[in-house]
Order: structure tokens, then C-alpha cells, then sequence
């Protein structure tokens, strides 16, 4: 946005040099914006409703003890209306974080399995989201995607994602459940999503040429699971 200010004020004739300064205010203006709206523009971008209260019982008791258990902060939880099953958490800071499961998780996970999705969410939550989520709006914007991909790639990379599974599958003391429900994820229906908030996923949505590589990369982590 900076560079598209100052090249605006430069061809209107303002020298190239006097130019920088308010082109550098914009571009804080902007990036200030971004940042203050992320939650709210990953929320519409996820297609997340707010959970209505006893609409998911199981769901509402499962993160208000694990959030009592271990010390998290409770997230606002929202559903995705999809046949997938997945999770996703974002936002800003810990005390006003975001959880979204979708309904196919709801229904076709037992109890233990939500139990240990749940928990992984909150601990990638508790490792840090706050970049994550910036970097999902910013990724919507017009020929942003380019740019935020490799950020992106690093930000879910196995390695990362992971260690977040083995983190909540001690917590949870029962690997399996979570594994279990990584390989449902994997083999289960798809997830139809924007790519910007591909990231946000416990399991990145798989398209196209991709789909192969993400189920490889879930299988890797459900054998390191294993081993635990």
C-alpha cells in the first residue's frame, strides 16, 4: 500500500523524496487496520457461526473443562456448517480467541476424538496465533496471495503442526483419539474454504494437486502420534 501511495503522489508530481513520508503513514494506517480487523475478516472468510448455546452440549462442556483443567483461556466457539472433519482457532490475543469445529467433526467424532481436537486448537492457540490470523487477512486481500504464500507455508509446516499435536496429545493422555481423528480428517470430505485462511486448519483443506501432499504430510504426523 506504501508503494502504491508513493508511486500515486510521485506521477502527480510531488517529488519522489517528499513522497515517503505519507506514503509510509498509509501504509501504518492500513497495516493498523488489517490488524485490527483480522479476527472479524477470518470469521466471514470461514464462513464461522457463533455457537448457539445447547445447540452442541458436548462441544460447550468439552471446552469449558478443558479450558478449567489446564489453565486456557475460553475461546469464543463458532461451527462451520461443512461435512469435513476439522478445527481451526485464531485470533489477536489468548483471552479473545476464536474456535471453530465443523459440524462434520461434531457428528462423526466420538467424544474422545472431539476431546483431543478441541485440545489441539487450544494449544495452538496458547503457542500463538496472532500472526496466523493477520496473515489470513492480508492474504485476501487483491494480489496479496503471492506474497503471504511461503509466510504461510512456514506458518503450517510439519514440523510446527506437529509438535502442536504432541502438545495436546499429552495433555489429553490418549494419542489415538487424536490420531484417529487426523486420518478422518484426511480421508473424510473435504473442506471447501478460501486458500487465505488454509493455514488456520488443523488439516489444510486439500485441492487439487496439493490433496495428495496434505494427506501424506497427515499421515506423518498420525505415525509421530504413534509413537508417543
Amino acid at each position: 500500500m506504501s508503494v502504491i501511495v508513493w508511486a500515486a503522489l510521485a506521477v502527480g508530481g510531488s517529488s519522489p523524496v517528499v513522497a515517503v513520508a505519507p506514503a509510509v503513514a498509509a501504509g501504518l494506517v492500513v497495516a493498523a487496520l488489517l490488524h485490527s480487523r483480522a479476527p472479524r475478516s477470518v470469521l466471514r472468510t470461514l464462513r464461522a457461526e457463533p455457537l448457539v448455546k445447547g445447540d452442541h452440549p458436548r462441544l460447550e462442556n468439552l471446552v469449558e473443562g478443558l479450558c478449567t483443567t489446564h489453565g486456557f483461556h475460553q475461546p469464543s466457539v463458532h461451527v462451520v456448517e461443512s461435512s469435513a472433519i476439522n478445527a481451526a482457532s485464531f485470533g489477536l490475543r489468548r483471552p479473545a480467541a476464536h474456535l471453530v469445529v465443523t459440524t462434520g467433526a461434531l457428528s462423526s467424532l466420538n467424544r474422545l476424538e472431539i476431546e483431543a481436537v478441541v485440545a489441539r486448537q487450544l494449544c495452538a492457540i496458547r503457542r500463538g496465533v496472532t500472526f496466523p490470523t493477520v496473515l489470513a487477512s492480508v492474504s485476501r486481500l487483491p494480489g496479496a496471495a503471492p506474497v503471504t504464500a511461503g509466510l504461510a507455508a512456514r506458518v503450517s509446516g510439519f514440523d510446527t503442526v506437529s509438535e502442536i499435536d504432541v502438545q495436546a496429545a499429552r495433555l489429553t493422555s490418549f494419542p489415538p483419539a487424536l490420531a484417529s481423528a487426523l486420518r478422518g480428517a484426511a480421508e473424510g470430505p473435504g473442506l471447501n474454504t478460501s486458500r487465505a485462511a488454509a493455514h488456520l486448519w488443523m488439516v489444510a483443506p486439500q485441492r487439487d494437486a496439493s490433496a495428495v501432499r496434505e494427506r501424506s504430510s497427515t499421515l506423518q504426523r498420525i505415525d509421530v502420534l504413534s509413537e508417543i
